[in-house]
Order: structure tokens, then C-alpha cells, then sequence
């Protein structure tokens, strides 16, 4: 749990038994327990609960994943994927914990903070949400090098 979250409480939950379809957009921490079906946005933190289930992209600054993600994955500052957690897309972070147990499918960017400040400027990100069915089973084969 994020110090912001721990401080002044979530912005944003979204209990257990909730489904939500559609856009969640909030300047303040984000905490997820039931199902979204569409983007979660957050100025700060986002967390995706043991119990949770998105289907579309998430943004925030630290990103932390117990449940399920199906979509591309941006963090500014931190995305944490703890053991319980299940990442299905791309992710986009300058740090990235993956704790023993998790499952990260997907094409993984650590840009440095010059190629984010160039790439934010050129505007040249894609406009995809990640998804497994658009991620192509080559890209996520690993090149082996002869020795």
C-alpha cells in the first residue's frame, strides 16, 4: 500500500462484489478489488487486489498487481508484481519488482529517463492496449544467442 494511500486513504475503491465498465479516472490513489472492464488512471497510485480483475489498460505512478491485468501496463515511477498477481500485456515502467510465483506475459520497456523524456516529446507511443490476443507469440519468445 502506497504512503499516499496509507496517509489520506484511496482516492477511488472498487469493492469486491463491483463491476465497473468504462473509464476510471481519479488524481488520487486508485484501489481495485472486483472487475473493471476498461482503463484505470490514476495520478498517483494504482493497486489491483488479490481479487481483482481489469480488462484494459492501467495507468499511475506505482502500478502494484495481486490480481489480474489484461491490458498494457504504464508506470512513471514503479510496477510491482507480487506473487498472486497475473500481468497480460505490455508494460511500460523505470522500475520493475516481479515476485516469485507471479506470471508476466508480455513485452517489458525500461526506458532511461532521456528516451522517456524523447519519446514523450516525438509522441510516438502506440495506441495499443496489450492485450494477449494482440501480442504475437514471437515477440514473446525470448532470442537465444549461440555460445
Amino acid at each position: 500500500m502506497s504512503r499516499n494511500m496509507q496517509e489520506n486513504g484511496p482516492g477511488t475503491v472498487v469493492g469486491v462484489n463491483v463491476a465497473l465498465s468504462g473509464t476510471l479516472k481519479d488524481q488520487s490513489d486508485i484501489a481495485v478489488y472486483g472487475m473493471v472492464d476498461g482503463e484505470v488512471i490514476s495520478e498517483k497510485a494504482v493497486t489491483v487486489g488479490e481479487s481483482a480483475q481489469v480488462k484494459g489498460p492501467v495507468k499511475g505512478q506505482i502500478v502494484t498487481v495481486a490480481g489480474v491485468v489484461r491490458g498494457s501496463i504504464e508506470a512513471t515511477e514503479k510496477l510491482e508484481v507480487v506473487e498472486s498477481g497475473k500481468v497480460f500485456g505490455s508494460i511500460n515502467t523505470k522500475d520493475l519488482v516481479v515476485h516469485s510465483g507471479a506470471i508476466l506475459v508480455g513485452k517489458c520497456s525500461m526506458p532511461s529517463s532521456e528516451q522517456a523524456e524523447e519519446e514523450d516529446g516525438a509522441d510516438q507511443k502506440s495506441e495499443t492496449d496489450g492485450t494477449e490476443e494482440e501480442l504475437k507469440e514471437e515477440e514473446l519468445e525470448p532470442e537465444l544467442e549461440e555460445v
